[in-house]
């Protein structure tokens, strides 16, 4: 028997069948349709999957009900559940001419057909390690994955190559997950990178440890009503803060809300599916992440496509996806509240259209009438939420956050006092913590080694062995830098994870510069004499290092581990109770005492704390605080700032690429493509720029009542417009860049590390550096009581004419350059140089050196008293500073 695709009329030789009902692909335009193959006698039926009157029923609900009856209704079914994510008939194998085709593979999560290219996609990313699957969607799969960089766990989603091929879809969803990045509220799963490796496009984000608020209501059946608003007022927080920023979810239901072993709810999936209010979709794009193949086929109107999940959807979201508002989003909050507290949606039906009718016209089952313990004040609250016109909802998350606030007894932020019961909970955690007995102990044996080290040192310069001094001090610095590494690797840390990140953006370039400072550094402890001394007081730092990590601090996380859990309780019932993370935090940084900032580091990390201290210290009621491990600040400061210029380098870059690819699609020349896409990448940068400032003063000013509107994080991002934030994406001209590669800062690195070398190396050949025989015989005539022979070698020494550096095998004109100090404090400046940037710098900088180094060499005259080497350093300074001066 032989049969036409729908779609493409190609024509298919059928082999064999069984009676039933299937979804093969065709082997010409690899779309979907539907074979219904009849009892015998019947006639095979062929239509598309998805059609015109499927798609218009999704979205027009009354008209999809009156004529979703009898066999046509049976014939769209596939197609309105393909759409809303509902579970079709199951599929069965067939054979299609002389290929065995069978029904395409469904998404476990969303039911909907995968594309077969997208099982067979390579999911290796570059820069993460896959651990193990933890989803798939329409889009994607989901994976759990060890970011190598930060040496942290997020989930990762790989996009399906069927969606990376559409660079019209890929343009659209990278801005709409761009926008999204830039939000940071504890109550939403943080988005931390967009971005493609070897064809891979990719996004990672926040891992919450934990379970979702359906899988709660599976394992432990409805919750007590304060719990369940407990958990939806925290979702409610992230909500709003989206909304306020522009972004609509769309999607709310108790998969999306992640519960963590904190206590804490997360949104999840905000901003990777439409966002925005009323928006007239293309026909290239389709909203939603989830649902079927890109929109782009024939047989989708991409338009007017029902998003999100039956049973959660708001009426008006089953009509037109593409003009629903924020309200949407309090309708689907509301039925998982319902959820919550009755164990049970508040609709039930066997199709979508069916759930989708009961949605429009339906009303609910008041949650009292199925659960009696449910207050009828809450059950009022739900119902409202729930109600059908979006008119007569909440018109703001704000409201639904401050109705449940006030059901809950929580008072507002600025008002918040807490009991004295938890504060003297908190209290009593903190001095079990910082009195833990092993941590007492590791900070005497700390403080110990140190003052031996210093006392040791003086003893043994009074006794005459100053070289032993360095090995003293080699043996504090190796064991600190062990024992860094060592605790870094075990157990994290906020400065190895950031030097971690740091180290792995250095480029082959900084790593040559690197290399060749630590082998300067190996030379001059050879020319001392002390370079075996500092290997052997490594060995032992290494040594001490390692018992202090496994001997002690391991009793010290043992130990401090009771009192930070029974402080995760307290704060656990204070968030179920209703209260604001921000105001949870806050409540631990003015009640935790003096000593606060350990015990809160460990409790909520490096970043919280400094956000906190900020706020302790503009109220200036918090009284005199001490601070934990300052010196790391300046360093962090300084890593952050690199890695903020990375950042926004690898944004612009991966910007660009997606709107050039974008724009070639829809026919611009590439010349015209590569400058628009450069100015649109810059754009979107500059204005993520400008949402990140905004927040951040926000978060200085603190007070809600002194804080303008927030920036509609959405709207800035998608238009792109400029703004006074600017950054300037790199972009060099042909000239600036052969400039680069002449004055940059690997040939300042090489320069400097070969002018202080060949210092070094003329100062111990010309005896200025005292070897290990010259200090013995020293030491012998102190001894000895001969001063007056050793005053006349110290004076025959300084008096004693230097030469010129030589090196066997060298013609003298190679190294006479270095006769003085004027080569080692000439590469001093170029090290300086290499903190800035600019080639005005490199090259005024580069200038100055030469001129210090061998000025005097070549034309430079004085007089007496003044000498030529003096004249050419001060020279070379000036030059060198009025570089640093043109700096950035």
């Amino acid at each position: 028997m032989a049969i036409a695709c729908p779609l493409c009329n190609q024509r298919i030789n059928l082999k064999a069948s069984k009676p039933g009902r299937f979804r093969p692909r065709c082997p010409q335009c690899r779309q979907l349709f539907l074979l219904i193959v009849p009892e015998a006698g019947g006639a095979v039926v062929v239509e598309k999957v998805l059609n015109e009157q499927a798609t218009n029923a999704s979205a027009g609900v009354v008209a999809a009900m009156a004529a979703a009856v009898g066999r046509e209704t049976q014939a769209r079914e596939p197609a309105v559940r393909a759409i809303a994510g509902v579970p079709g008939p199951p599929s069965e194998a067939f054979a299609l001419g002389s290929q065995d085709l069978r029904a395409a593979p469904v998404d476990v999560a969303t039911r909907t057909p995968m594309p077969e290219e997208y099982l067979g996609a390579n999911a290796q990313v570059r820069g993460y390690e896959l651990e193990r699957e933890l989803g798939r969607g329409g889009m994607g799969k989901v994976y759990l994955a060890r970011q190598l960089s930060l040496a942290r766990h997020v989930a990762l989603k790989v996009m399906s190559k069927r969606w990376a091929s559409d660079p019209v879809f890929v343009a659209r969803f990278t801005r709409e997950a761009y926008a999204a990045a830039q939000l940071s509220h504890p109550n939403i799963v943080q988005i931390h990178d967009i971005g493609e490796a070897e064809g891979t496009r990719f996004f990672s984000m926040e891992y919450v440890r934990g379970c979702s608020l359906a899988d709660l209501v599976r394992t432990q059946g409805k919750l007590d009503p304060e719990t369940a608003v407990g958990y939806i007022l925290q979702a409610a927080r992230g909500l709003k803060h989206a909304h306020d920023r522009g972004m609509i979810h769309r999607d709310v239901k108790p998969d999306n809300l992640l519960l963590d072993n904190q206590g804490l709810v997360k949104v999840a999936d905000l901003g990777l599916v439409k966002t925005g209010a009323a928006e007239p979709i293309g026909p290239a794009y389709s909203p939603s992440s989830a649902f079927g193949p890109p929109s782009n086929s024939p047989h989708l109107t991409g338009a007017r496509i029902a998003l999100g999940t039956p049973a959660y959807m708001s009426p008006e979201q089953c009509r037109d996806a593409a003009s629903v508002d924020h309200r949407a989003d309090i309708y689907s909050l509301g039925c998982t509240l319902y959820v919550l507290v009755t164990g049970r949606p508040p609709f039930d039906g066997g199709t979508a259209i069916e759930l989708m009718t009961k949605h429009a016209y339906e009303p609910i089952v008041p949650p009292e009438q199925i659960v009696s313990r449910v207050p009828k004040e809450l059950s009022a609250v739900i119902q409202r939420m729930m109600e059908k016109n979006p008119a007569d909802r909440f018109q703001s998350m704000a409201e639904v956050v401050r109705m449940l606030e006030s059901w809950l007894g929580v008072r507002q932020a600025v008002n918040f006092s807490p009991q004295e019961e938890q504060i003297a909970q908190l209290e009593s955690h903190l001095r079990d913590f910082t009195t833990a007995p092993a941590a007492v102990f590791r900070s005497r044996l700390l403080t110990g080694f140190f003052v031996a080290i210093a006392l040791v040192s003086v003893l043994v310069t009074f006794f005459g062995r100053p070289g032993w001094v360095f090995g003293l001090v080699g043996l504090a610095v190796q064991a600190g830098l062990a024992y860094f590494l060592i605790n870094g690797v075990a157990g994290g840390g906020h400065l190895f994870t950031r030097s971690r990140q740091f180290l792995s953006g250095l480029s082959w370039g900084d790593w040559a510069v690197a290399a060749s400072g630590l082998a300067l550094f190996g030379l001059v402890l050879a020319m001392l004499g002390v370079f075996w001394m500092w290997a052997g007081f490594g060995f032992i730092g290494l040594g001490l290092a390692l018992a202090l990590r496994y001997g002690v601090d391991r009793a010290v996380e043992v130990e401090r581990s009771v009192p930070l859990e029974a402080t995760e309780r307290l704060l656990r019932r204070l968030r179920l109770q209703g209260l604001a993370e921000d105001d949870v935090r806050l409540f631990v940084a003015k009640f935790a005492g003096r000593e606060w900032e350990e015990f809160f580091e460990a409790l909520f990390g490096y970043e919280a704390k400094l956000v906190n201290r900020a706020l302790l210290q503009r109220g200036g009621s918090a009284g005199a605080r001490d601070k934990y491990a300052a010196w790391r600040e300046p360093l962090i400061a300084l890593m952050d700032r690199v890695e903020k210029a990375r950042r926004l380098a690898r944004e612009q870059k991966l910007l660009q690429a997606v709107e050039q690819a974008n724009l070639l699609a829809t026919g611009a020349t590439p010349e015209a493509a590569e400058k628009e896409a450069r100015a649109a990448a810059n754009a979107m940068v500059n204005a993520a720029v400008a949402v990140r400032a905004v927040e951040q003063q926000r978060v200085r000013i603190g007070h809600p009542t002194q804080l303008a509107a927030p920036v509609n994080v959405r709207q800035t991002v998608m238009a792109a417009q400029p703004c006074p934030f600017a950054f300037e994406a790199p972009r060099r001209e042909p000239m600036a860049a052969v400039i680069g590669l002449l004055v940059g800062p690997h040939v300042r690195a090489v320069a400097a590390a070969v002018l202080l070398a060949g210092s070094v190396l003329w100062a111990y050949q010309n005896g200025m550096l005292p070897s290990a025989g010259a200090r013995e015989e020293a030491v012998r005539a102190v001894e000895a009581g001969n001063l007056a022979e050793l005053k006349a070698s110290v004076v025959a020494g300084v008096t004693a004419r230097t030469q010129p550096l030589e090196i066997a095998g060298l013609p003298s004109t190679a190294t006479n350059w270095a006769d003085g100090w004027n080569a080692g404090l000439a590469g001093l400046l170029l090290f300086g140089s290499l903190l800035y940037r600019g080639n005005v710098m490199a090259a005024f900088v580069l200038l100055g050196a030469g001129v210090a180094a061998v000025g005097h060499q070549h034309g430079i005259r004085t007089v007496e008293p003044f000498r030529a080497e003096s004249v050419a350093l001060l020279l070379g300074g000036v030059l060198a500073l009025v570089g640093f001066r043109t700096a950035r």
